[in-house]
């Protein structure tokens, strides 16, 4: 079987939303970000999706005030499961490309919905995304050496190792070999 792709109509990395067969991806302006720290209730209402109360994560809410005081706001998506009408994480960039076209991805996945190559699908959109756009030409990614499911999807997204510091993997995913992300 075949992972999802994104939709071939799928819209620049500046635009509100990009689509998989099971997931949208909302750009996290910065509207929506101080939305999410002001009132949840206003941000569902908005994203037209409900919020799990395990929304956001740990280290995604010590980010979100950041993002909100921030033009990298535009960076991150929020990844609505279609079916469900439920935010069920974040991916995005941890901000501009440096110097060198380089930018860092991230990505996180509420509990109930882990486990289901949802944060690959939507990490894999993104990429491809950023990939096929001028401007970036590699990816990153850090992961902790014991966090195996985060390594799962990185190995997936098809990213090689390319060193570490203490327990921080170090992964990238350059855009001049970038031929298609493996599809499974």
């Amino acid at each position: 079987m075949s992972d999802p792709a994104p939709s071939t109509s799928a819209p620049h990395q500046g635009s509100t939303e990009l689509r998989t067969e099971r997931l949208t991806l909302v750009t996290l302006t910065l509207e929506l970000a101080r939305t999410a720290l002001e009132d949840r209730e206003k941000l569902g209402r908005v994203l037209g999706a409900g919020l799990p109360l395990s929304w956001p994560g740990v280290d995604f809410a010590r980010m979100l005030p950041r993002i909100a005081d921030s033009p990298t706001a535009t960076f991150t998506r929020l990844i609505i499961h279609q079916e469900d009408r439920m935010v069920i994480g974040e991916t995005g960039f941890h901000g501009p490309p440096d110097r060198t076209w380089t930018v860092e991805v991230g990505y996180s996945i509420v509990p109930k919905y882990r486990n289901r190559g949802f944060a690959y699908e939507a990490t894999r959109a993104l990429i491809e995304n950023a990939l096929a756009s001028p401007g970036i030409n590699r990816v990153i990614a850090e992961c902790l050496h014991d966090n195996t499911p985060s390594l799962r999807v990185i190995k997936k997204l098809g990213m090689r190792r390319i060193g570490s510091a203490g327990d921080t993997l170090r992964f990238e995913l350059r855009g001049t070999r970038y031929s298609g992300l493996r599809k499974e």
